[in-house]
């Protein structure tokens, strides 16, 4: 049975209460702040101190800059080359053992490989692309062999044109599957991004604040920025999820529009 609606909402905040809840009992049982702060400290953290850092809101930007120019690369790149791989079976091939080898390779071997490259500002950018580029690549061209070959000869007997093609049957077959990829892709971003701000110590980033906290063992501060990333991920993920349903919605009310012209002009 599915819930909808407010009840939905009710039991999301309900979820998070419990895991809150959880986190605090664990903290009094250790009772070290050291090693696992109460939710009441690192909110007190974040919201007395973390905020008013000279650095806080620039550090922000710039990683939410890096982060989300590597996810916009990593899904513009991984949606042409499975299109491109789709029409041309050679592609597929040569490019079958390079997404293999960018989707086995750990993030922080890629970041090392890459500090001998480039700065450690662009590392940021460069991670997120990498790890963002196999997943939209795999999943859209699994949307574009899944494609129902009836409609696509009901095209071909109609005689319908390339443009008109992808917009009534290519991308409405495709959006859930570029959907699901963006939703997951985008937390990886996040974590491939923040872990190559870490290791490449990037100047003005959210990386290097929590590797700064670590560093002088400011545990409930690293909590803090730790929860700013989740929050900042969760946006980011609904932003890209909103975009996607306002196209289809587009894609949608745009083909009602042409049958009711047809029909208006039958009659």
């Amino acid at each position: 049975m599915k819930i909808k609606g407010v009840k939905r909402i009710c039991f999301y905040v309900l979820s998070a209460a419990f895991w809150v809840l959880l986190w605090h009992i664990a903290s009094v049982i250790i009772d070290k702040e050291l090693f696992l702060p109460a939710p009441a400290r690192v909110c007190e953290a974040l919201f007395t101190e973390l905020i008013y850092q000279e650095g806080f809101r620039a550090s922000i930007v710039v990683s939410l800059v890096h982060i989300g120019e590597g996810f916009l690369l990593g899904t513009l790149f991984g949606i042409l080359l499975a299109v491109l791989s789709h029409c041309v079976e050679a592609v597929k091939i040569l490019l079958w053992f390079p997404m293999k080898v960018i989707k086995s390779v750990p993030v922080a071997s890629f970041v090392i490989l890459s500090l001998l490259w480039m700065r450690s500002e662009k590392l940021s950018v460069f991670i997120p692309f990498l790890m963002v580029l196999p997943i939209l690549y795999i999943n859209t061209l699994t949307g574009l062999e899944k494609t129902d070959e009836k409609l696509l000869d009901m095209a071909a007997l109609f005689k319908l044109s390339f443009p008109k093609k992808a917009l009534h049957i290519y991308i409405p077959q495709i959006l859930p599957h570029i959907l699901s990829a963006c939703s997951l892709a985008m937390g990886m971003a996040w974590k491939s991004g923040i872990a190559a701000e870490i290791i490449g110590l990037a100047s003005n980033s959210i990386g290097n604040q929590l590797y700064q906290a670590k560093l002088y063992l400011m545990t409930p501060e690293l909590f803090a920025w730790t929860i700013v990333i989740v929050v900042l991920s969760m946006i980011c993920e609904h932003f890209i999820q909103g975009l996607a349903l306002l196209f289809a919605n587009f894609t949608d009310s745009t083909d009602s529009n042409r049958k009711k012209r047809e029909n208006d002009e039958t009659d």
